[in-house]
């Protein structure tokens, strides 16, 4: 999930002045024009945390694959539109910037959603280096042979980085859902839990057991 965020990550850091400029815009244009995209950015994190806080009720992998289908949105149409529609081209460009939030989501499903020090540093760990290896990919499919035409293999890129994301988030969002019903079924059939279940719940949470080993633990949607 990681890689396929950030495999589109170069085309809105370093290469978002060769891309605004291969729309047609002049160098100052190349600038200015990219105010709009970290205004976006800014205005999808308030927005996410601001749903998120107050309608904390599974509200975050909805906002993760809201984020993303805007940004599969802006992707497909960087990819479809006309080399001539420069403006329709950039609006595009700018929806990729909710891909801010999306990532951003995912930092917190880590920290809620991990139980235990080892694994908490371990899913860490690999959540970096997917990171990395997203942001070392995204830079080659910029191809100088394309300058003129539009960076077309970059913009595939980033339409199948966030797919992959999306399809990742709605498999975990399936999976961590059934879990919980799953314990919440079991706890049902057992009644209400004794002092020393609840006792041994928190125990459990304090022991640094894993989300999977404590029973009582639920995911956070």
């Amino acid at each position: 999930m990681a890689t396929g965020a950030q495999v589109p990550n170069s085309a809105l850091t370093s290469f978002t002045s060769i891309i605004v400029a291969s729309f047609g815009f002049d160098t100052l244009g190349t600038q200015y024009l990219q105010i709009p995209g970290g205004a976006v950015q800014f205005l999808a994190l308030l927005a996410g945390g601001f749903i998120c806080t107050y309608w904390p009720k599974n509200s975050r992998c909805i906002t993760m694959i809201v984020a993303n289908c805007i940004c599969i949105i802006g992707a497909g149409l960087l990819v479809g539109l006309p080399s001539g529609n420069k403006w329709g081209r950039l609006v595009a460009l700018w929806l990729c910037y909710f891909q801010g939030l999306g990532f951003s989501m995912s930092l917190t499903m880590v920290s809620s959603n991990v139980a235990g020090y080892t694994k908490k540093q371990l899913t860490a760990a690999v959540l970096f280096t997917g990171y990395c290896v997203g942001n070392i990919i995204g830079p080659q499919t910029f191809r100088s042979s394309e300058a003129k035409t539009g960076y077309h293999s970059a913009y595939i890129a980033m339409l199948v980085g966030y797919s992959v994301k999306l399809l990742m988030v709605v498999i975990l969002y399936i999976y961590m859902y059934s879990v919980n019903k799953s314990r919440d079924r079991a706890h049902a059939e057992r009644g209400e839990l004794s002092e020393e279940e609840e006792k041994e719940a928190v125990e459990q949470g304090m022991l640094d057991f894993t989300e999977i080993d404590n029973k009582g633990f639920r995911y956070i949607l």
